[in-house]
């Protein structure tokens, strides 16, 4: 059992960062982090001194920072591969070119560039493998965020597809056990953390509320989650639109960019409610925090333990970037949360607007079945909104911005319903019908 020295500091070890001031490392805390992974060198990181750039650097046991891309104008968001030999990365070689991801060898090896893009491209992330019934093999790839928006490419550069698609701002991908990804999506001065397949499709609410972003592992069934002005919270992965609960308060501090530990506790950047630099913390299953890394006068953010761990469940694509269309499909309008609103009465037809979003365009509207079903052919990968409209035209309701991926098929069991209801075991008389096409001819709307 690990024993405290009680009434005195602890002992603190001091070492000189190149191009920086001098780091102090706990110890003992570290020592305690060690025992989750005895083989593991260390934890990676980024350190950004006041003022300065971002560096991304592996922080052994003894305390010792070493620089991951030496060289590199700048570099941050490190992300660990399944297996702990390789890191992945976005760096800035010269001050003058956008961000791209870069990928390392451990323990020193030389980055490889992956992308070759004129926007940015941050926050890569490894992403569970991809597989096609018309493709032999499945191919290892990683998420990363470009304007505005989520992007896959494959480890040797093939093969980029940007996967979301509305008005949103989206950042902060996080791959789950299951092989889904969630991502915080900003828009309007909200932001929630969404759901999607590997390949962007299935575009889900996972967490609404006080702007969750920064999401995080902690253990295998539950996932922390920056909110507000820097509090943390989780939600338990098989209910988590019902099972939010906060684990900090304010008066706490500032917290960001968590990281889960082989033990379901937790790695974050700290700072006082007052300001400074950030620290490296670790919590307790209480959201206890002790300190454990500090670079005076620099932000330590982004630490993530570099240790193997377990492969996310691989994930089929049925995305065909030749294909001109998608399909979305409702079993009924009348399964909803304001039943008095939406009803048969009420809501008579679905009209579809087209982006983007400073000026939708209208694409077509339809007549809802009988019991309240639709099948609707639309354009894939760009902005859609569905409004609900009464006899006379008027909307009643309308969704947010969706999309649909080249040749999906996405359904939902009703307008604004509960997305843990269970649907009826019926089938909807829109179903076995053809789509009816929403996508305009050269003439106009249909």
């Amino acid at each position: 059992m690990r024993r405290y020295v009680t009434g005195i500091l602890r002992a603190l070890l001091l070492l000189s960062l190149p191009g920086c001031l001098r780091a102090q490392a706990d110890a003992a805390e570290l020592a305690a982090v060690r025992r989750l992974a005895p083989e593991s060198p260390g934890l990676v990181l980024t350190v950004t001194k006041a003022g300065g750039q971002p560096q991304v650097s592996v922080l052994d046991w003894r305390g010792r920072l070493r620089p991951l891309a030496p060289g590199f104008h700048a570099s941050a968001d490190p992300d660990v591969s399944f297996d702990a030999r390789r890191v992945v990365f976005a760096g800035r070689r010269s001050a003058g070119e956008p961000w791209q991801v870069y990928e390392v060898a451990l323990p020193a090896g030389e980055p490889r560039r992956i992308t070759s893009s004129g926007q940015d491209c941050r926050q890569p992330v490894y992403q569970s493998r991809v597989f096609s019934l018309d493709i032999p093999l499945p191919w290892a790839q990683v998420a990363y965020v470009s304007g505005g928006a989520l992007h896959t490419v494959k480890l040797d550069g093939s093969l980029h597809q940007e996967v979301t698609f509305t008005p949103s701002r989206d950042a902060d991908p996080l791959i789950l056990p299951d092989g889904r990804m969630i991502y915080s999506s900003a828009s309007g001065g909200r932001t929630a953390l969404m759901g999607v397949n590997l390949d962007g499709t299935d575009y889900a609410l996972f967490v609404p509320g006080m702007n969750p972003r920064q999401p995080a592992l902690a253990g295998e069934n539950e996932v922390v989650f920056v909110e507000g002005a820097g509090t943390l919270a989780a939600v338990r992965l098989e209910r988590p639109l019902h099972t939010r609960r906060a684990l900090t308060v304010a008066a706490s501090g500032r917290f960001s960019t968590p990281a889960g530990l082989p033990d379901g506790t937790l790695l974050a950047s700290w700072k006082a409610a007052a300001g400074g630099a950030e620290q490296l913390v670790r919590l307790d299953a209480a959201a206890r925090k002790t300190a454990i890394f500090a670079s005076p006068g620099a932000s330590v953010t982004q630490a993530k333990l570099i240790a193997p761990r377990k492969e996310p469940a691989g994930r089929g694509s049925v995305v065909d970037k030749a294909a001109r269309w998608a399909k979305l499909y409702c079993q009924s309008v009348y399964t909803t949360d304001r039943p008095a609103v939406v009803n048969a009465r009420t809501v008579k037809k679905v009209r579809v607007l087209g982006g983007p979003a400073s000026q939708p365009r209208k694409l077509g509207e339809v007549e809802l079945e009988t019991d309240g079903s639709f099948h609707l052919e639309v354009p894939p990968d760009q902005p859609l909104k569905l409004e609900l409209l009464s006899a006379a035209g008027a909307v009643v309701r309308s969704s947010g911005w969706i999309y649909a991926r080249r040749k999906e098929n996405r359904g939902c069991i009703g307008c604004h319903e509960d997305p843990e209801l269970t649907p009826e075991n019926r089938e909807a008389q829109a179903i076995v019908k053809k789509a009816v096409p929403m996508i305009p001819a050269a003439g106009g709307a249909r």
